[in-house]
């Protein structure tokens, strides 16, 4: 029986390597492990670490003060059209609002600290502080995948409080530098040095606060 080759590889095409299929799993890979969903995700872990009744007073109060403002106010930002999307593509428009987001959780860190988090608690926001502040002085004249840097510093805070039991969770990092790098918003440069900074930030707090 002959077969169409040409029809052939149209189908597998379409069904295997479409690469409308391919970014539309990338945008959906990018929305879900966004920077901010990741914040969220990461005081989820450190409150189930902790595993007292306070912890989700704590993570609603840090959603309330370190993860709404910045959300409405780059929503706010790409509805007037100063920054082209949610994620900051272009690199000059990340400047102000990495500042501005990086001032807001200092304060943050502040405030909790004076009310009492807890210690897992605090490291998670200054792990957050550390991270937009280099990743702003980076902006001024490269470009780093914030993806990566979050999805990054998660996986060693699972691992660290969780143990090897989270390692499939590791599987986390180059998929998003694989959804990064298929949007063609980030090179792979990008994505390892946002992984390795986002992994040396935690990592080194952990340490030093004998978490690890």
């Amino acid at each position: 029986m002959e077969i169409n080759k040409s029809y052939y590889t149209r189908f597998s095409e379409y069904v295997i390597v479409s690469p409308e299929w391919k970014d539309r799993w990338a945008r959906i890979v990018s929305g879900v492990l966004s920077p901010l969903s990741i914040a969220i995700a990461a005081v989820a872990v450190a409150g189930y670490a902790i595993n007292d009744e306070s912890a989700l007073s704590w993570i609603a109060l840090y959603i309330a003060l370190s993860i709404l403002p910045p959300t409405l106010y780059i929503m706010y930002l790409v509805r007037k059209g100063i920054v082209t999307d949610f994620h900051l593509n272009a690199r000059k428009e990340r400047t102000k609002p990495f500042l501005i987001m990086t001032a807001n959780t200092a304060v943050v860190f502040l405030v909790m600290l004076l009310l009492g988090a807890p210690k897992l608690i605090l490291i998670v926001i200054a792990t957050a502080v550390l991270q937009l502040f280099f990743m702003l002085l980076i902006t001024l004249r490269w470009k780093i995948s914030g993806h990566c840097t979050a999805v990054a510093g998660l996986v060693v805070l699972a691992l660290a409080l969780f143990g090897e039991n989270l390692l499939p969770s590791t599987l986390l990092i180059p998929l998003v530098a694989w959804s990064r790098i298929r949007l063609k918003r980030h090179t792979p440069a990008q994505t390892v040095a946002g992984s390795f900074m986002g992994a040396a930030i935690v990592s080194t707090l952990l340490y030093f606060t004998n978490i690890l």
